[in-house]
């Protein structure tokens, strides 16, 4: 018995109120003649309640769904299920207690409009080189064939969001990173952080950091992991800047950065008088290659990275789908056709992708 189906057989046995409640509506076909399973294995998944037949999904949400990060893995799951043809009903665990017709009728509109059946398994372009595009049998009719180019290496997780997505890619590392060899005795109070990169190389010099102010919640989880105490936590680099200005104006601050930082967030803090140094405690270089051949779609994911990509190549008519702000006004310099994440992080910048090209 493999593990998803042994932890699938353990949350049957300890469900919660909200799942008890929804039971008692949908086992034993009590709710339209439809067969219902609970804590059901699919895929590395496990949903909380499915109909095979009419490929329907209910999930209940409790309070931990609300964290951010939860909140990312619930959208990257509910778009797995989706290009796996699935329907799914997201609903908050009071749903079942105050509004249970409300999940009811939502079950019954699937029912009277289902979805289609799951679309063939689609194939990506290779890792950083050009292959051939996917036969076209693998093609919803009638569609044409999208592509984008990723300008770092992806994840196995996230290339399955392309690839379910039936979305061709290339990917190639636009940049390459070198962490310095850092000697720093004393012990650092105010430390702010914009990538994930900065941490690192903090983390391999053995450096000791009190608070730490950063960019990201990628960058913040990294810290916490590493033992470190995160104080405030912005999207960008311009917001942290300004949370800086109205809640620690009196402190003092060293920047860990890279050689290519941007000016956003030094030159606003030095202009409200705030005093920080900086250290740079990376390198980035350009990685750049040229492309023969158009994209639909550019995955962006730093400045550096738009830099590398234009390097060799014009952007002409691809959609350029960018991490953040920044990268943003990077990529500004060179088209107006500009998709930003509403969070920075690699997974959100594919699901604009995916949802654009969908």
């Amino acid at each position: 018995m493999n593990i998803i189906t042994q932890i699938s057989r353990l949350l049957r046995k300890e469900r919660t109120k909200a799942e008890a409640k929804l039971w008692k509506y949908l086992r034993n076909r009590r709710f339209e003649n439809l067969k219902f399973r609970r804590q059901h294995p699919l895929k590395d998944y496990i949903v909380d309640f499915i109909n095979i037949e009419y490929q329907i999904i209910i999930e209940l949400d409790g309070e931990y769904h609300n964290d951010i990060l939860q909140q990312e893995k619930d959208e990257l799951r509910d778009l797995h299920l989706k290009a796996l043809g699935y329907s799914v009903l997201r609903f908050e665990n009071r749903v079942v207690f105050e509004n249970p017709n409300l999940i009811l009728s939502s079950i019954k509109k699937k029912i009277i409009s289902p979805n289609p059946p799951p679309l063939p398994q689609g194939e990506g372009w290779g890792e950083g080189d050009i292959e051939e595009h996917p036969h076209p049998s693998l093609l919803p009719q009638g569609r044409r064939n999208y592509s984008v180019l990723s300008t770092k290496k992806l994840s196995l997780a996230q290339k399955e969001l392309l690839l379910n997505a039936k979305i061709g890619y290339v990917e190639y590392d636009g940049i390459r990173i070198e962490l310095l060899e850092i000697k720093e005795e004393a012990q650092i109070e105010n430390t702010i952080f914009t990538s994930k990169n900065a941490v690192n190389a903090i983390i391999a010099s053995g450096i000791n950091v009190s608070d730490c102010f950063c960019v990201g919640e990628n960058t913040k989880k990294l810290l916490e992991e590493n033992g470190q105490n995160v104080v405030e936590t912005a999207q960008n680099a311009s917001d942290l800047a300004k949370i800086i200005i109205k809640k620690h104006k009196n402190k003092s601050f060293l920047f860990f950065c890279g050689n290519l930082r941007r000016n956003e967030l030094p030159d606003l803090l030095q202009q409200n008088n705030i005093d920080v140094k900086e250290q740079v405690v990376y390198k980035t270089y350009l990685n750049s290659k040229k492309f023969d051949r158009s994209f639909d779609g550019i995955l962006f994911f730093s400045p550096s990275g738009v830099q590398s990509y234009v390097k060799e190549n014009e952007m002409n008519k691809s959609i350029a789908f960018c991490i953040g702000k920044t990268t943003a006004s990077e990529a500004k310099k060179h088209t107006n056709t500009i998709i930003i994440a509403n969070k920075p992080t690699v997974e959100n910048v594919i699901v604009q992708a995916v949802k654009y090209f969908k």
